[in-house]
């Protein structure tokens, strides 16, 4: 991944990157590798905070062709591993951060209302 630059914007830290275009990618389904560019198009990822403030990697990467004539994909985006996923709009220390975070809060609701659900069914 190469960054071109990193700056505050609304109070966001936005990181503006792209993938380079010279690297070949495997199909996901047929694994050959590919460097035919078919496109480019920009996606948006939520990231973790960093000093307070929030994160945006604003990312161009391509979309590629698949090269082996009996591959049922035609083309398929490129993915960088440990950043994206498959229509992801968050990375996965966000994510990960995000779902221990729910589930702390649900441990929290559920010790509040415990004593009410156990009393109730010790009542009948």
């Amino acid at each position: 991944m190469l960054v071109a630059c990193i700056e505050v914007r609304d109070g966001l830290a936005v990181v503006e990157a792209s993938t380079p275009g010279s690297v070949p990618l495997p199909c996901p389904d047929c694994r050959i590798p590919s460097v035919r560019a078919h496109s480019r198009y920009e996606r948006h990822l939520a990231d973790a905070p960093c000093g307070g403030r929030g994160v945006v990697i604003e990312l161009s990467v391509r979309r590629l062709f698949c090269d082996n004539d009996g591959c049922p994909r035609v083309t398929f985006a490129e993915q960088i591993d440990g950043l994206t996923c498959r229509y992801g709009r968050r990375t996965p220390v966000l994510q990960r951060m995000l779902g221990a975070l729910g589930v702390v809060l649900a441990a929290r609701a559920v010790a509040r209302l415990g004593p009410y659900c156990w009393a109730s069914r010790s009542a009948g």
